[in-house]
């Protein structure tokens, strides 16, 4: 909503599809960069804030190694596909990914007795989560690309079938 109804959002969505357009436009591109690397920072701070607090230990040095991948994690579990996500898809997937980093310990604990487990039940998940997406946009490409072959065949037996009826006649 931000990003649709301000004028600085506006500047840079702008600025973000065609810096020229925008600079015609008489918009200060300089300054809109810079406040949206600042505004997009203080936002990543925020998330790492949130992520660091159940991570279970403060790893500052390589805590930003698994960064990614849970993200990654959280954009496909809430529903984004590896060809186009949309905002809706990051709120759900970091809701879903953020009660699952919060259950986990907790379940681990009194399924098992040790709390770690539910630390590698988190990774497992994530890993899980992209294997599984990655594996079905695989799939649902092959059946797409059979579905264009089958087409194309059904195409070209369609003008056989049409040439042999018009050398009939």
């Amino acid at each position: 909503i931000w990003f649709r109804k301000t004028k600085l959002g506006q500047e840079i969505r702008t600025v973000g599809q065609d810096s020229d357009v925008a600079r015609t436009s008489g918009i200060d591109v300089g300054r809109t960069r810079i406040l949206s690397i600042i505004i997009s920072t203080v936002l990543a701070c925020y998330g790492q804030i949130i992520f660091l607090q159940n991570i279970g230990t403060m790893n500052t040095y390589n805590s930003h190694e698994q960064v990614g991948v849970f993200a990654i994690a959280a954009l496909l579990v809430g529903g984004a596909s590896v060809a186009k996500a949309n905002i809706p898809n990051v709120f759900i997937g970091v809701i879903l990914f953020h009660t699952m980093f919060v259950v986990s310990p907790r379940a681990g604990q009194e399924l098992i007795g040790q709390a770690q487990l539910g630390e590698y039940f988190r990774v497992f998940v994530s890993y899980g989560a992209i294997a599984f997406s990655l594996a079905m946009y695989a799939w649902r490409k092959r059946i797409e690309k059979e579905n264009e072959r089958k087409k194309a065949m059904a195409f070209k037996r369609g003008i056989l079938v049409k040439q042999r009826y018009d050398r009939r006649k």
